[in-house]
């Protein structure tokens, strides 16, 4: 499958493109575009790969992806084997980042909204509280037309530019040149996410872009501006974040289940990362 640079064309009686989409599973490969990308989840869960990021989507997951971020959402397996009951469902908004007008950025109420997609180059997760507030309108946006929808679309852009419950999903954008760079990455992102829980090897990944070590190792920190063995512990660490959120595994046994064989390095590098300890962290969700 290889990846593409798609292209997206706007109704001409609209500013912005709307697609509700429903499915057996997500087709759409990795893949990235000029437009901005607004995507609120309804049904089917997986892994979401925005940049160099691998997250889990569920029902209610909403994300803004900025324009040239390459991404793309996989179902899980029980949604590619053809069971009638499971669907893949989502609302997906598309535009570019001048889709008002450019002057329209110059006024002060626009501001918030500007510097929100300016924000969206790392992409951004909200939280499901924020979800639960545009879901109505994100779903009333294909009953309207006009001005009328236009303005609600914006109600819901200034509605997220006030979120403060965010994550961002990248630290730094991707740097995707081509076809083959592409074709790296992805390769490389659905490796660690099949495996992470597991012991991976430099050379595996080096193989897999059809690279010597050092070189993969060069090319990995220039598209990425992180190394992959800080990529492979930032996936470990944000899947044990998960584990945590509940209270019926130990500490010992997420460390293990997250891919870490030494309980001191996994206390270690939680807390260089999330700056909290991993107790700590639990006892402040639960709390």
């Amino acid at each position: 499958m290889k990846p593409q640079l798609l292209k997206i064309s706007n109704p001409a009686d609209t500013s912005f493109n709307l697609m509700r989409l429903d499915a057996p599973f997500f087709p759409t490969p990795w893949h990235y575009h000029p437009e901005i990308e607004l995507v609120l989840m309804l049904e089917s869960t997986g892994k979401k790969y925005v940049g160099s990021s691998i997250t889990d989507f569920e029902p209610g997951d909403l994300c803004l992806i900025g324009g040239l971020l390459p991404h793309y959402y996989k179902s899980d397996e029980e949604y590619h084997k053809n069971n009638e009951e499971l669907r893949a469902r989502s609302i997906v908004c598309h535009f570019n980042f001048d889709f008002v007008g450019t002057p329209f950025w110059e006024a002060p109420e626009s501001f918030a909204i500007k510097a929100l997609l300016e924000r969206s180059k790392r992409g951004i997760q909200f939280s499901s509280e924020t979800s639960k507030k545009v879901e109505d309108r994100l779903r009333k946006l294909s009953e309207v037309e006009g001005m009328s929808r236009l303005l609600l679309f914006l109600e819901i852009l200034d509605e997220l530019a006030k979120s403060k419950d965010i994550e961002y999903l990248t630290t730094d954008p991707i740097q995707i040149r081509n076809e083959v760079d592409s074709d790296r990455i992805k390769k490389v992102l659905e490796h660690v996410s099949e495996n992470f829980q597991n012991q991976i090897m430099l050379d595996d990944v080096a193989q897999l872009a059809n690279m010597s070590e050092s070189a993969f190792s060069r090319y990995f920190k220039k598209r990425t501006r992180k190394t992959f063995s800080n990529f492979l512990t930032e996936i470990r660490i944000e899947y044990a974040c998960k584990l945590l959120q509940n209270d019926k595994m130990s500490i010992s046994q997420i460390a293990f289940d997250s891919g870490f064989y030494n309980l001191s390095n996994f206390n270690r590098q939680f807390k260089s990362i999330k700056k909290i300890t991993p107790l700590a962290y639990r006892m402040n969700y639960l709390d």
